[in-house]
């Protein structure tokens, strides 16, 4: 009976004290330099000022490294890695994401030592994922793999996902423990929420509707990143303006999205690793809230040991790495080459213009760019406010980068090479549906404070 369940101090400890120090890692705002960080985004910070000399060559090697044994392995199929749950998966890939990864190799080469044609090393194109994304991206991989499982595996999510799913599941259709991967995306990362989300998919605690909204709804850039996006358009003084803009709209997307395609066509059916449903938010007769809740994360916690953590740790770290950094730079590189370099994107962001000029935004033609280019990354969306002049045109740019949310050089492919049921056209429904509604939804605020 549930009343009846009693534990040692050392297995409620074991539960507590991991599950405390992932949360404050992850969660807990620290004031810094006039805005709010984490312990995770200071340490990232931290590493990256510390190793920025030697990281891209670092990088470099890895992504060169990951193509090269992807390309050994997918051709060889060597019955040890293809029987592996982990390693087969991983290296052996189909030939779309052996090229991405190849592609990745060859321009990273060419970024790196300054090789060929201009076009393809400046730091307006390749230079932006090879030397700045990929680098940063590499610290961030090291830090996740070291806390991410403290978060995951001790049972906090059990805990929390049991007093959330009041909220979660009315409101946004989903399970309570979804709470802790949208609280990790506001004060901490994107890309942590959709590693986290992930994981938790693939042990089969979300289906493949419930991973799809979270990915796709909730990991939304951190309060970190809204402020250098607000300081990069030159509205830094309207961050919490800003932040008030992109968490409102975040919020009634976040109610819309799952109700309509194509996230509302995808089943409730488990395609990650566990296959089936594990323990979920249900709570059985006899026990309370508090009771359920501390059951369900004691016993998670119980089922975890300090090796499994390294481990766990371990190949989060290999496997972000070979199947996202290549990608990184391979996508990036392209895509920015395109933007800066063609007009393909002025000619896309044309329905995007019309829907401005009517919401009144000011230099629409020129704010327009910014709704598909948020898309390849969230950070050119506000290298296209930067060029604006009216606040308002500035406003919408910085703005757009957090509720679009999608963006294909990192959170996209995150996605893309999980087990969640999303292809690139899906996500590239998802995000253009997100971005005309951001406009009429985001104008409001734009006339209001602007």
């Amino acid at each position: 009976m549930g009343k009846k369940d009693s534990y040692t101090s050392a297995q409620v400890m074991h539960f507590l004290i991991p599950s405390l120090i992932g949360a404050i890692v992850f969660l807990l705002p620290v004031p810094m330099k006039g805005t709010l960080n984490t312990i995770l985004g200071i340490v990232i910070d931290w590493g990256k000022a510390v190793l920025k000399p030697v990281l891209p060559g670092i990088a470099m090697t890895l992504v060169v490294i990951s193509a090269l044994v992807s390309l050994w392995a997918t051709a060889a199929k060597p019955e040890k890695i293809a029987k592996d749950q982990f390693w087969g998966p991983l290296l052996i890939v189909k030939p779309f994401w052996l090229i991405s990864r190849l592609l990745g190799a060859v321009l990273y080469v060419l970024i790196f030592f300054k090789i060929g044609p201009e076009v393809i090393w400046n730091m307006d194109n390749g230079g932006t994922p090879g030397i700045l994304l990929a680098p940063a991206l590499l610290i961030i991989f090291i830090v996740l793999a070291g806390v991410v499982p403290l978060l995951t595996d001790y049972g906090l999510m059990e805990y929390v996902g049991t007093y959330a799913r009041p909220v979660m599941k009315p409101l946004f259709r989903l399970p309570g423990r979804s709470a802790v991967d949208c609280l990790a995306s506001w004060v901490g990362s994107c890309s942590v929420a959709v590693v986290i989300t992930t994981k938790v998919h693939d042990e089969g605690y979300y289906s493949d509707r419930e991973a799809a909204v979270i990915t796709t709804a909730f990991s939304v850039i951190s309060i970190a990143y809204i402020y250098v996006m607000a300081d990069f358009v030159g509205l830094p003084h309207m961050y919490f303006q800003i932040m008030v803009a992109i968490y409102a709209v975040t919020f009634i997307l976040a109610l819309i999205m799952p109700r309509i395609w194509p996230l509302s066509s995808i089943p409730d059916t488990f395609s990650g690793k566990a296959g089936k449903r594990r323990t979920g938010d249900d709570i059985p007769e006899g026990y309370s809230l508090g009771d359920w809740a501390l059951k369900l994360a004691v016993e998670r916690a119980s089922k975890q040991t300090a090796a499994m953590t390294v481990d766990s740790g371990i190949k989060t770290f290999i496997s972000l790495v070979v199947s996202t950094m290549p990608l990184v730079v391979s996508w990036g590189t392209v895509v920015l080459i395109i933007a800066n370099n063609t007009p393909v994107f002025q000619i896309l962001s044309a329905p995007f213009a019309w829907c401005l000029q009517l919401m009144k935004i000011p230099e629409a033609q020129g704010t327009a760019p910014a709704f598909i280019l948020a898309y390849a990354d969230q950070f050119l969306a506000a290298v296209v406010g930067s060029g604006r002049t009216a606040a308002a045109a500035k406003f919408m740019c910085a703005c757009i980068s957090g509720t679009g949310l999608i963006y294909m050089t990192e959170v996209g492919v995150l996605i893309l090479q999980s087990s969640i049921p999303l292809s690139f056209w899906k996500l590239t429904g998802i995000y253009i549906i997100r971005a005309v509604l951001s406009i009429f939804l985001l104008a409001p605020f734009a006339w209001l404070f602007c």
